[in-house]
């Protein structure tokens, strides 16, 4: 590695997403300009920094520096402390600011920061609470500069500085510094990858059984955020001896010590996936041992026993009968129900909890309803709900009554991560409806569950084909495969949704038959349709998409491209990924103004953007859809309106923030656009899978776009295998209700 000392001279580039730039940077001891590529923090022009790489050369531009990493050099002199001031350090403030302070203060301007920010009241227009501000901000510049330093002596890249920052504040020196396996617990995928990385660099190295205990855990907590609920035994030895290089005597102490602990729990099974290569199945006796965190086998367990229990403590009669029930419903709604609609009716009328799929088009609308409104009829209290706060209001406005959030529905705590409602106190409903249930994973049925009281009458209504939930389980799936639970199954698709192409396509999709597309330059205008533009590579899809988004699609069809068109892609990176999408996008749509910084995008006002995760103190939750409505002259705070109430967000939680123009097809579940538009390449193989590409149609009430080649439909069409999880709840509950299982 060479070290460069210097000063960025001038910004040829730099990416708002992940801070790589590209600069012209003089060094001290030549004066001569180079190029210097790489991840840069808060790169500006003037700014004192040193860097370390190594040197390169591009087959294009020619001789550069490539930066490993990065320190910026605090400036001894007074233009040298405004020219650092004025690189983006602290947000919130401008040049203006910044002039006065260094006027001001002069070559003592940092001592003033670092250890009396009170002063700062002496410059002219800055009050208290700028002060405050601005000596808080200063106080965080500080910390992660620290933090930075750590990390790059560790070999670790410092990009990660700001998330440990955001995880433990005043307090991140000291975990790095003494527990830094905590990041293990607390920062998903990469925090025991920094941690590990810390501690054996470390004087106090841990020993090798301590560190495979935090390997298995690591392990499991990077098999939940694939989706499974356990992992098996040859797979996690496997693993920590491959990749981690630990004994396998060292790895059963630890497995031996967590089971004594009760962390874990390790349990045979009976081989949940089968077909899958890694899954270590005992050929000779069809089971398999594997390895649960307690927390997930705990919340198998409680849903099969509860649902167990409340199949067993049936219903009680209804005043009315079933057939008057149906004969009501039809009349008052002016409807006709079909078959499988009305044997889907009144079997829910007879059981304690049922399960009713179907596809697009076959009425599960109409029947959320139509079940309301009969046991509403009867004199019960009927409650709705769903998984997130999108599907909560669509089954509202449909069914003109009330519906919550799961998490709303239980009372969940901000503060304290629990939920109001539980056993002792549970949920005041005599039936309660659950759409979108596809979408629950292991942990919020277990809370749900455990919520309801035993005479309570549960109704789950999702699509079976869609994708499994984003957290781990894949509960909907496992109740029917099961078969343990009435599933009521709408097949039938009514003639007016027949006539929608996306309606059709979709099944057809479903069905493993490719859809019936038209080339967009042929579809009549102003029409429902499937349409597919051809694209061949994934930079000549992204700019396909950009073009339909911003001018055709708007131009032939009359949609807003702020509004109404939703661009859902397989995967977050790459030319067609959802990161490089909504950057084009936003230059496309929304371009100029000033805006602030996020995690990986600028904010602008009129930017459409989506919330990344629950946040019930600001009743916002994970997926839902606003837009920008103003931004803090000073950068301070922006305004997002949902549905019209504005939500305010500040630089502590801007990270909850992402743009919205393109999301994944797992963040869209749940909702209906007006128009929907899905890159296909193979550049996306491995996510190219059936129930991806039919979820991601079905999204689209008027218009679905796919743009890309007829290769990736095909692939993604004939991979009707996807990814498998491991689970264990359908033979739970078959065990549960009396049948004899392996586990």
């Amino acid at each position: 590695m060479i070290v460069l000392e210097g000063r960025i001279e001038r910004i040829a580039f730099r990416s708002e997403s992940d801070g790589y730039t590209v600069a012209r940077f003089t060094t001290g001891s030549s004066g001569t300009p180079v190029t210097v590529v790489g991840r840069v923090e808060h790169a500006a022009a003037g700014q004192a920094m040193k860097l370390t790489g190594q040197w390169t050369t591009h087959p294009r531009y020619g001789e550069q520096f490539e930066i490993q990493a990065a320190e910026t050099i605090v400036p001894a002199t007074v233009e040298g402390i405004r020219g650092y001031l004025q690189s983006g350090i602290i947000r919130g403030i401008g040049t203006a600011t910044v002039n006065r302070i260094v006027d001001h203060f002069g070559g003592q301007t940092i001592d003033v920061l670092n250890d009396a920010p009170e002063r700062l009241r002496e410059v002219q227009g800055i009050g208290e609470v700028r002060a405050a501000s601005i000596a808080g901000q200063w106080r965080t510049h500080r910390i992660v500069s620290e933090i930075m330093e750590i990390l790059r002596d560790h070999g670790i890249r410092e990009a990660h500085a700001p998330k440990i920052y955001r995880l433990y504040g005043a307090d991140s020196l000291h975990v790095l510094q003494n527990e830094p396996y905590r990041l293990a617990d607390d920062m998903a995928g990469t925090g025991f990858y920094i941690a590990d990385a810390m501690a054996r660099r470390s004087d106090n190295a841990p020993l090798e059984p301590d560190r495979a205990r935090a390997c298995v855990l690591h392990i499991l907590r990077d098999a939940s955020l694939a989706g499974h609920v356990c992992v098996p035994l040859g797979q996690i030895m496997d693993r920590i001896q491959r990749f981690f290089e630990i004994e396998s005597a060292a790895a059963e102490y630890a497995l031996d010590r967590l089971a004594q602990s009760e962390q874990i729990v390790v349990e045979p099974i009976r081989n949940p996936v089968p077909e899958h290569p890694d899954s270590g199945r005992d050929e000779t006796g069809g089971e398999i041992r594997v390895v649960f965190d307690r927390t997930h086998h705990n919340a198998e367990n409680h849903i099969a026993s509860r649902i167990a229990a409340m199949q067993n403590n049936g219903p009680e009669p209804l005043p009315v009968d079933d057939t008057t029930l149906v004969n009501m419903i039809e009349a008052r709604f002016l409807l006709s129900l079909s078959i499988d609609q009305r044997k889907a009716l009144e079997k829910v009328l007879q059981c304690r909890v049922a399960i009713i799929t179907g596809g697009p088009g076959t009425g599960k609308t109409t029947l959320i309803k139509s079940i309301a409104a009969a046991f509403s009829a009867t004199g019960s209290i009927v409650c709705l709900a769903a998984p997130t706060g999108r599907a909560a209001r669509r089954i509202a406005e449909v069914t003109q009554r009330p519906a919550y959030t799961i998490h709303r529905l239980l009372g969940f705590h901000y503060e304290d991560g629990c939920f109001e409602k539980d056993p002792e106190n549970p949920v005041e409903a005599d039936v309660i409806i659950v759409d979108e249930a596809s979408m629950i994973d292991a942990l919020l049925m277990h809370h749900l569950l455990a919520a309801i009281r035993p005479t309570t009458r549960l109704v789950l209504v999702g699509d079976m084909f869609q994708l499994p939930p984003v957290g781990p389980g894949n509960v909907l799936s496992d109740l029917i495969d099961s078969d343990m639970i009435p599933v009521c199954r709408l097949n039938e698709i009514f003639r007016q949704a027949g006539k929608s192409p996306i309606v059709a396509g979709a099944h057809r999709i479903r069905e493993g038959g490719a859809p019936d597309l038209i080339p967009f330059g042929q579809a009549p205008a102003g029409k429902d349709g499937l349409l597919f533009i051809e694209a061949d590579t994934p930079e000549k899809i992204a700019a396909a998409i950009v073009s339909a988004c911003s001018k055709e699609i708007p131009r032939a069809f009359g949609f807003n491209p702020s509004e109404d068109i939703q661009v859902v892609s397989p995967v977050h990176k790459g030319a067609a990924g959802t990161i490089h999408l909504n950057r084009l996008l936003q230059a496309a749509v929304n371009p100029g103004g000033d805006g602030v910084d996020g995690v990986h995008h600028r904010f602008k006002a009129g930017d459409r953007v989506m919330h990344l995760k629950n946040n019930y103190k600001k009743e916002v939750f994970n997926g839902d859809i606003g837009t920008v409505a103003d931004i803090d002259p000073g950068g301070a705070e922006l305004r997002v309106l949902y549905d019209g109430r504005p939500v305010s967000y500040t630089p502590e939680d801007i990270d909850e923030l992402g743009l919205g123009y393109a999301i994944t097809v797992h963040k869209s579940q749940g909702s209906e656009y007006p128009a929907v538009v899905m890159p296909l390449t193979t550049k996306h193989y491995t996510m190219l899978q059936r129930n991806l590409l039919y979820t991601a149609v079905t999204r689209a009430r008027q218009l679905a776009v796919l743009v890309g080649t007829e290769k990736a439909l095909s692939v993604a069409i004939r991979n009707n295998r996807p990814r498998q999880r491991f689970t264990s709840l359908a033979d739970r509950l078959r065990m549960a209700s009396g049948h004899t299982v392996y586990i």
